[in-house]
Parts: structure tokens; C-alpha cells; sequence
């Protein structure tokens, strides 16, 4: 009896401390996601180019000038 007593103890000391988050002690708000990651400024895919390669299928603009004269007249 003394045997299964303690393996019920043991089980829920396991389950109470797997209970237990780090992110528990991180104040709501505060920076970084991740324990221990709290930069000021955090760099993401830092030098990566993600449009590398990538086909451009617009090579040219239409023409603005029409958009300009009704900026012009809309102003008066």
C-alpha cells in the first residue's frame, strides 16, 4: 500500500510540475516570444532577399498625368 501511495505522490508531483510554464513569469506585454529573447530590436531573416528571382510582370506604369490634372482641378 505504501508503494502505491507514492507512485500516486510521484505522478502528481510530475504532472504539477510539468504544469508549471516559464512563460509564467514573463510579464504581459513585454518583449521577445520566447524565454530569454528579449532584444530591442529583433532581426528577422536578417540579409535574406525573399523576392529574389522573383519574374516582374509589371515593367512599366500607366501614365499618371491624367490622375495629376484631376489632382490640379480638384484642388481649386
Amino acid at each position: 500500500m505504501k508503494t502505491l501511495a507514492f507512485t500516486v505522490l510521484l505522478i502528481a508531483c510530475i504532472v504539477a510540475a510539468g504544469c508549471a510554464s516559464p512563460e509564467a513569469t514573463r510579464e504581459r506585454g513585454g518583449r521577445g516570444a520566447d524565454v530569454g529573447n528579449r532584444p530591442k530590436v529583433a532581426e528577422m531573416h536578417d540579409g535574406a532577399e525573399p523576392f529574389w528571382k522573383t519574374p516582374r510582370f509589371v515593367t512599366s506604369h500607366p501614365p499618371l498625368e491624367s490622375a495629376r490634372q484631376a489632382e490640379r482641378l480638384s484642388d481649386k
